[in-house]
């Protein structure tokens, strides 16, 4: 079998649907198929997600001051470290367990409820320190409300795991897809409204509501009382691990954004906010979709190294050629891409996408190393990679803060944490991988040369982008050689992708599964 052959091979029956929501799919026939229309199914929602996000934030960014998305960033970054232990890891203990019976996920789901309503009163009654911290009095006002999202949130999990393991993705694209729509809608008419910050706050806790409602209409489980004695021991202990590498994960993603809004203020954290969001947007739309299916797919494979290698492998190379240009792009066009999606008032939110893009590339295709470790069962290896990266992150955070690049005005370096960020992910990145891999059927070998391929060819793609550039004489706004630049960049990167690396097949047989869809 050839390397390039997509995921893996299928024969045209089809297995049959299962219907009982704790019964492991039978990928043995038609696992290609399957992934193939899974990640299409959830490509189409987090792009749709991505589309509703970059015209709800472009109308907002009108509507809404620097200050309010400085100060509602400054609840996020509390209110997702707090999420983490909402699930604690549960939904994907759901997912990887071969099998899984009504008792253990009764007693998870009511596990998942009581967390949630324990972690919304935590986070209501941190609303003083946190507006101290600060130094915002809206935040004691804006906490409160933004921790029923929580209250939400736990119902909704386990449903939500249930259909990710039965690959039912037409289901959870349409859950995703109602439930930003919602916090769209929500949010548009409250800027409209002239609410200020408040309409951010309606755009975080509509979502929850939404999707809570949405996965138990997608998913008719009717949830039991807890009960020991199930065998949910294991599944805990599978959960702890991923939970781990989730604290510290997130804390070093979050780390900058603290500093940044404690020394800084919320104009520098609202750019940087910005900056990074926008980035991690178009990656996240293909990772998560892609996640989302191979995950559970792999689980399922772990006894056939031969096959699990081929459609790891092929997964990331998809994953790298869909995400490589698309960060590149935004890198070369920020100015661009700035000024139509947020307006001329954030103009210099280009310079830190800049700085930030390799921090972002980097970390979106070490992704696919939790897919590895999560399907593999090697959870305590995935909690110490978490550890050690994130210390090298956050240190250089902080030393980017004090001793980076900075205007004459400002006591501490926005530019700065961005370069360190970028600078720290380099350095740790082929490292990570080699821990990642190391014992699995997967080699840092075959891993370097899926990366390589589609990083290659945004080498000359960006160069001919380059050169049509210069007919535009440094205006940004000169959009005739600026598209010009976009369609030269994309036409030069296909071609050397498809034929002068001969990749061709691997994604014609890719589209064929999506038109057979």
């Amino acid at each position: 079998m050839q390397a390039d052959s997509v995921i893996e091979p299928t024969t045209e029956t089809p297995a049959p649907r299962r219907r009982d929501p704790f019964a492991a799919p039978d990928v043995s026939q038609n696992l290609r198929k399957s992934s193939v229309r899974g990640a299409s199914m959830m490509s189409f929602a987090r792009i749709s997600g991505m589309g509703l996000r970059f015209i709800s934030t472009g109308i907002l960014a009108r509507y809404l001051t620097q200050e309010d998305f400085g100060i509602f960033a400054m609840t996020t970054v509390i209110s997702g470290f707090l999420a983490i232990f909402m699930d604690v890891g549960l939904s994907q203990a759901t997912i990887q367990r071969p099998q899984i019976n009504h008792r253990q996920i009764s007693t998870l789901f009511w596990i998942n409820v009581a967390l949630g309503a324990v972690i919304a009163a935590i986070f209501a009654s941190s609303a003083p320190l946190v507006a101290n911290f600060f130094h915002q009095p809206a935040l004691k006002a804006i906490i409160p409300v933004l921790a029923l999202s929580f209250l939400f949130g736990g119902v909704a999990l386990q449903h939500l795991a249930l259909l990710t393991r039965n690959m039912r993705y037409s289901l959870l694209a349409a859950v995703e897809i109602v439930s930003m729509a919602s916090g769209v809608v929500v949010a548009v008419l409250m800027a409209r409204a002239h609410m200020g910050y408040w309409a951010l706050v309606g755009m975080a806790i509509a979502p929850a509501v939404t999707k809570a409602i949405a996965a138990w209409f997608a998913l008719r489980w009717m949830p039991g009382w807890p009960a020991r004695g199930t065998g949910v021991g294991g599944m805990l202990k599978f959960g702890g691990d991923v939970l781990g590498f989730n604290i510290v994960n997130y804390f070093s993603r979050q780390a900058d954004t603290v500093l940044i809004g404690k020394f800084c203020g919320t104009g520098p954290v609202a750019a940087y906010e910005k900056a990074y969001s926008l980035l991690l947007m178009p990656v996240g739309q293909i990772n998560g979709p892609l996640g989302a299916v191979a995950i559970p797919a792999l689980s399922r494979l772990q006894d056939d190294p031969d096959r699990y290698r081929r459609y790891y492998l092929n997964a990331i190379l998809l994953l790298c050629s869909l995400s490589m240009p698309v960060i590149a792009g935004i890198t070369l066009f920020a100015d661009q891409v700035v000024l139509v999606w947020l307006g001329p008032k954030w103009t210099t939110t280009a310079d830190l996408f800049r700085l930030l893009a390799l921090a972002a590339l980097l970390g979106g295709i070490s992704n696919p190393a939790g897919w590895l470790l999560i399907s593999r069962g090697l959870t305590q290896r995935y909690r110490w990679l978490g550890i050690a990266n994130s210390a090298v992150i956050v240190l250089s955070f902080v030393i980017g803060l004090k001793f980076g690049p900075r205007e004459a005005t400002e006591a501490y370096s926005t530019r700065g944490v961005a370069m360190a960020y970028s600078i720290s992910m380099l350095l740790n990145f082929i490292p990570y991988w080699a821990v990642a891999v190391k014992g699995t059927p997967v080699s840092l070998a075959g891993v370097m040369k899926a990366m390589l391929t589609p990083a290659l060819a945004c080498v000359p793609a960006a160069l001919a982008a380059l050169g049509v550039m210069r007919l535009a004489d440094g205006r940004i706004n000169a959009w005739i050689p600026v598209i010009g630049a976009m369609a030269t960049f994309g036409i030069v990167y296909a071609v050397i992708l498809l034929f002068g690396f001969k990749k061709l097949e691997f994604f014609r047989t890719i589209a064929g599964e999506f038109r057979k869809r």
